[in-house]
């Protein structure tokens, strides 16, 4: 077997082994079905392999050419990915931007479209993340993180509070009815954000809400349990129980109707949120548009009830 061969050759096999046909695959290639045959001599020759067995109704693959077929359509696609980034590194520029998973699924991903209206030549590749992204061995120009904002060697730049208040679908609350949160909670599942090491200080137990208001808490309260708020809030959309909500992952849910605040009592929360890069912004680069554009929404954000 040689170790050379034609690239031309094995782009054409990966459109073979998607249409089993010479004759479709000429057709979309633009190019002669005696073409598409020489090349594919050509390659069977150049790699001491037969890939094709001829049939009556068509041609069918080798085990040799199923091997081939997996990882040429995997090299093809990266070439074609890596041809379409070098396209556009022409006209966008990108930003790398990590979040914490809910708040990128519930907050930032909606509003995301603004900011392209407001900045077209710059591109975001979000990247979910709950722990702080190390600077020093990743790719990420910023994380949109929830903590302290005591960052070693890095600049946090602050950018809202978050509070903390039950929230149901609106089906669970009966029209005429005591809709107290001390009766909810007996009659709907509590559903538990499981707080992860990086913000567990800061989390917020249905154990802790119920003690606030002097509820006993009955054995027979039925607790669900998630790794993220994001899943929490889920399960509330589906009538699955009260859930705790941070705010800002659920005020536009609540503005459309997707879910309502079931108690006006609100608890700010010891964490904030930080857009952490490793170090300040320069004026007018495209990381300080982004971090002011942040800035604007989180502002801009309505506020709990009773606040």
């Amino acid at each position: 077997m040689t170790t050379q061969f034609s690239f031309s050759a094995i782009h054409t096999f990966t459109v073979i082994t998607q249409t089993l046909s010479f004759s479709r695959a000429a057709e979309i290639l633009h190019i002669t079905p005696s073409a598409i045959s020489h090349q594919m001599k050509l390659l069977e020759s150049q790699l001491g392999v037969s890939l094709f067995t001829r049939q009556s109704k068509g041609i069918m693959l080798t085990e040799a050419g199923k091997a081939l077929m997996e990882n040429a359509n995997k090299g093809v696609s990266l070439i074609q990915e890596g041809v379409s980034k070098s396209i556009s590194t022409t006209k966008l520029r990108t930003l790398h931007i990590a979040a914490i998973p809910s708040l990128a699924q519930n907050w930032l991903l909606p509003k995301l479209p603004d900011f392209y209206d407001l900045h077209p030549d710059i591109s975001i590749v979000l990247h979910a993340q709950d722990q702080l992204v190390n600077f020093s061995t990743s790719h990420i120009d910023a994380h949109l993180h929830f903590g302290t904002g005591y960052t070693q060697n890095n600049h946090a730049q602050f950018l809202a509070s978050e509070y903390v208040y039950p929230v149901c679908h609106p089906d669970l609350l009966t029209v005429g009815c005591d809709n107290h949160i001390s009766r909810l909670v007996s009659q709907y599942p509590l559903l538990q954000y499981n707080a992860a090491l990086e913000d567990g200080p800061s989390n917020l137990t249905w154990q802790y809400w119920l003690s606030k208001h002097h509820i006993c808490v009955n054995s027979k309260m039925i607790h669900r349990h998630f790794s993220h708020v994001g899943l929490s809030l889920e399960a509330a959309k589906h009538k699955q129980g009260l859930a705790l909500a941070w705010h800002h992952m659920v005020s536009d849910l609540i503005k459309w109707g997707m879910l309502v605040q079931c108690d006006h009592t609100v608890l700010k929360l010891d964490y904030n949120y930080y857009l952490v890069s490793p170090e300040k912004p320069q004026e007018a680069s495209d990381l300080h548009q982004f971090t002011s554009w942040l800035k604007h929404k989180f502002v801009h954000t309505s506020q709990p009830h009773n606040l």
